[in-house]
């Protein structure tokens, strides 16, 4: 369901919690490998990992437990994108919303959509990969170094980017010896071939009017997210409500106890496949669930989603959306 208020639209994905110990620092452009007892944080300010493997390990690990005392150690003095975007207050935001301009934050936030659609979101929309990106984009793995920007994402040797830090940090389109990664659009794969499938998202989305609150919204969605050294396919949910800014309006986040199911059909390798989801929450805004993690290596082609998203709304009612 689209809005039709002539409005901007925020609506930032924050579900980030933050950890405080202590850690020591290694060397500028060491690599270490997470199962080592020094911190991953190198001097250039982000993180470095071994190679692939060792990357996807530890993501496997933060997703299963984001507590655990070797991940506190590693990620506590890393300005990452979450802990930026936290600094952001609503009115910073809603400013960002309303004119558009995002200078000085191009490396955490981006527009998208237009008119009535348009909305602000994090550059990184994704609760574990935003806290182990640096606030400037970036994250080693092996011998590259990974910049996320609003729609590529540039890769370079860490010899290089070393030569050519603050260029590749401002124009990374600049340095030569910098590559860009950009998946094919939907529309252009053929289903026999759909390796690469960048941010694809289905969903759907209900309003309703709650007394002293105003307008909120319900909204389920399944997505995939596509970066190159990062892959995967997600469902989740999330309730917002509209908020006034001066003359215009914005969507805020706002609690509501809501759960979702469903099947996801896969055919891999011309086999077809099916995933099972289940998620609930007695009060907040979003819900992630993780279907499946590729990390670009293994073809997936994402046929079809059939599942259900429950909210019981602030108005006490319950609704249902199909994704």
């Amino acid at each position: 369901m689209k809005n039709h208020y002539t409005t901007y639209v925020v609506a930032i994905l924050f579900a980030f919690t933050f950890f405080i110990s202590s850690c020591s620092k290694d060397p500028a452009a060491s690599i270490v490998p997470a199962s080592t007892t020094y911190t991953l944080l190198n001097s250039n300010g982000f993180l470095a990992f071994e190679d692939q493997v060792a990357f996807q390990a530890y993501v496997e690990k933060f997703q299963k437990n984001p507590s655990d005392p070797g991940i506190m150690r590693d990620i506590q003095f890393l300005e990452s994108q979450s802990t930026e975007l936290r600094k952001l207050d609503t009115l910073t935001l809603s400013q960002m919303a309303e004119t558009g301009d995002l200078t000085g934050f191009e490396h955490l936030l981006k527009l998208v959509g237009d008119g009535e659609e348009k909305s602000l979101q994090p550059l990184v929309d994704d609760t574990i990969l935003s806290r182990l990106i640096s606030k400037d984009g970036l994250i080693q793995i092996g011998e590259l170094v990974y910049q996320v920007s609003s729609t590529k994402v540039f890769q370079i040797r860490i010899v290089d980017f070393e030569l050519n830090k603050a260029t590749f940090l401002a124009f990374p389109e600049k340095v030569t010896q910098a590559t860009a990664y950009k998946s094919q659009a939907v529309n252009a794969i053929k289903p026999t071939n759909a390796v690469k499938m960048q941010n694809r998202v289905e969903s759907n989305s209900v309003t309703y009017e709650n007394p002293g609150q105003g307008t909120c919204r319900f909204t389920a969605e399944v997505y995939l997210l596509d970066l190159g050294f990062y892959r995967k396919l997600a469902v989740r949910v999330k309730h917002e409500w509209r908020q006034r800014f001066w003359f215009s309006y914005y969507w805020g986040n706002s609690s509501a106890a809501m759960s979702m199911e469903g099947d996801i059909n896969f055919l891999e390798y011309y086999t077809p496949f099916t995933k099972h989801y289940s998620a609930s929450t007695n009060d907040d805004y979003k819900i992630e669930t993780v279907i499946d993690e590729t990390y670009n290596y293994v073809p997936l082609n994402w046929a079809t989603n059939v599942g259900t998203a429950i909210c019981r709304g602030r108005n006490g009612l319950y609704y249902s959306l199909t994704i």
